[in-house]
């Protein structure tokens, strides 16, 4: 019986925009409590984080430049920020968001005519302050990066190469932003058919125990629908969570940070949102003990030496 990944803990971090914060909250728990992380697999805003900590693992240094920088005048006063995150109406859901931008017209003209609203460049330069140009191998924590090819079309797991690059990919949402070109691909966020990338992290790790982070909020129930294009997005919402639902049914242990009704876009309360995830990450100590309990009374069940004393050498 090979083993592969037992014993192992893998750490899926699921998209969210500013609520990612809460994933820095998570990591810290998981690292002061020395609940060992051998592999981060993340999407979208999970993806910058996890790099940032693959690279580092230090989490008290990626959360004091986190804080430094989304408090910092360069962050506010970008005007691409403000365009594409200061809305006061934004939508709790970036693809929402997008699709609400659609409805009023305010980037039809640029939807039909490039390959999207933003060019790449404005999102790089952000990624490009949490995640230096280096390679999957000079990291530090094994970490993998999902992404859809909207060419075969098939999902792919970058392992290899530029960090950098595969990061972009995974927060180029189809449609804001054009794919991300890698040999013969063309790689977008896969968040819009997956949140969290549990099954990423079990074929990064087979076997492993899988620790899944959890941003996405709850569908609030709705009384009536006054517009066609309203039970389009409705419908786009629950094939979502369905899809995400799907996915974590195949996690060790879920942690649901309860950040309320913060918008995706809404780079306030910071601290507030690493604090959640801390405090989700407390909660689920005990559960997250047992499951390595188990694992561990298994592979000392499984070793060599113990079936020597058994009598079964």
């Amino acid at each position: 019986m090979a083993l592969f990944g037992k014993g192992k803990v893998v750490l899926a971090l699921g998209g969210g925009g500013s609520r990612g914060l809460a994933h820095l909250g998570v990591i810290k728990v998981l690292h002061d409590e020395g609940v060992p992380i051998d592999g981060i697999v993340g999407t979208s805003v999970g993806s910058i984080v996890g790099a940032a900590y693959a690279l580092h693992g230090d989490i008290d240094e990626v959360i004091e430049f986190t804080l430094g920088y989304l408090r910092s005048e360069e962050f506010q006063n970008d005007q691409f920020r403000r365009l594409m995150f200061g809305a006061n109406d934004a939508e709790r859901n970036v693809l929402q968001s997008f699709f609400s931008k659609i409805r009023k017209s305010l980037s039809f003209t640029s939807l039909i005519t490039k390959p999207s609203i933003y060019g790449s460049d404005t999102l790089a330069s952000t990624i490009d302050k949490f995640v230096p140009d280096v390679d999957f191998e000079d990291l530090r924590i094994p970490f993998a990066v999902p992404a859809i090819d909207l060419k075969q079309p098939i999902e792919v797991l970058l392992t290899e190469g530029s960090v950098r690059t595969a990061v972009l990919a995974s927060c180029s949402l189809p449609g804001f932003f054009p794919p991300v070109e890698i040999d013969d691909m063309l790689l977008a966020d896969i968040g819009v058919i997956g949140s969290v990338p549990v099954n990423a992290a079990l074929e990064l790790v087979p076997g492993a125990m899988v620790i899944a982070a959890d941003l996405s909020s709850d569908l609030p129930r709705l009384e009536t629908i006054d517009r066609g294009w309203n039970s389009i997005m409705r419908c786009e919402a629950i094939a979502a969570q369905k899809l995400n639902t799907l996915e974590l049914s195949r996690a060790d242990v879920v942690i649901h940070p309860d950040i309320g009704a913060k918008y995706w876009s809404d780079f306030t309360e910071l601290q507030r949102m690493i604090d959640a995830g801390a405090e989700a990450a407390r909660a689920k100590l005990p559960e997250i003990r047992n499951v390595l309990d188990g694992l561990f009374r298994f592979l000392r069940v499984r070793s060599p030496s113990a079936a020597v004393e058994k009598g079964d050498g």
